[in-house]
């Protein structure tokens, strides 16, 4: 959801886009210290001052801050497998989005130590689980990856970061050749031409996060942006080890170049997981 950022004092800490040099000022919320940072946010925990207790403040410059489409998601959707967001609104500053503090961090952190197979399934069910929630209203993410789905203390996973999610067959007027949204590692062959929004996409990065939780690496080994793309686009994934063989057929149907050929939406995924598990 967000690279965590360097041991240094708060008040030294800048925004994106921002000349600010300290804590900022949110009514209601005492600001404890920035935890990461994304394109155009920062993440804060903070306390509530009304309602008790900590949760996780998401700020972006208010020109131009786009979070209140964020909380129109989340007003939308409202499952267990999602972040729960409390509260938004903006300042002459700062937009700002208040969620609950998920205080298992990252599924990136958790894969970097590695998962056995077992526990590679519960948790991609989980995550599979919460972006159905999304298509049964309607909705594509357009940004899967192992960052945007976080721990709960009780262990359970759930999905973050709305910023890009749009109405399934919505064509993003913002794009233009060359311009990618989502992130490339994860990113279906269609959205990357900029193709209208479909569930099937998000069944594609979701078969790329399988392919690496089995494996320990991604399906598409690339090191630069243009490697990945082409091998988005043109090459066959790597084949799973020989012990996890019984899941290719899985992977490769999420993972078709096609998006016709590929399992339509995450409830077609969470049928045949069910019939493995």
């Amino acid at each position: 959801m967000f690279a965590p950022l360097p041991h240094i004092p708060a008040a030294t800490r800048r925004a994106p886009g921002s000349a600010v040099t300290e804590t900022p000022r949110i009514p209601g919320y005492r600001l404890l210290r920035a935890i990461g940072s994304g394109r155009r946010s920062t993440a804060w925990l903070a306390q509530d001052l009304e309602r008790g207790g900590e949760l996780v403040l998401k700020l972006q410059a208010a020109r131009g801050s786009a979070l209140h489409c964020e909380a129109a998601v989340a007003a939308r959707v409202q499952g267990d497998g999602l972040v729960h967001v409390v509260d938004h609104g903006r300042t002459s500053q700062w937009g700002y989005l208040a969620m609950e503090y998920v205080a298992g961090g990252e599924l990136a952190a958790r894969m970097r130590a590695g998962l056995p197979r077992e526990q590679a399934l519960t948790l991609f069910a989980q995550a599979v689980g919460a972006v159905a929630e999304l298509h049964r209203a309607g909705l594509v993410h357009r940004d899967l990856k192992p960052a945007n789905f976080l721990l709960r203390a009780d262990g359970r996973l759930v999905l973050a970061d709305y910023g890009l999610v749009v109405a399934a067959g919505h064509s993003d007027p913002r794009f233009v050749a060359g311009a990618v949204f989502g992130t490339p590692r994860y990113a279906a062959p269609e959205q990357l031409q900029g193709a209208p929004a479909a569930p099937a996409a998000d069944v594609y990065s979701l078969g790329v996060l399988l392919h690496e939780m089995l494996a320990g690496h991604p399906p598409f080994p690339g090191e630069t942006l243009m490697e990945v793309l082409s091998q988005h686009l043109l090459a066959q994934p790597a084949r799973l080890p020989e012990p996890l063989a019984d899941l290719q057929a899985l992977v490769d149907r999420m993972l078709a170049k096609q998006a016709q050929r590929r399992l339509p939406d995450a409830d077609a995924v969470l049928g045949l997981i069910g019939q493995r598990c």
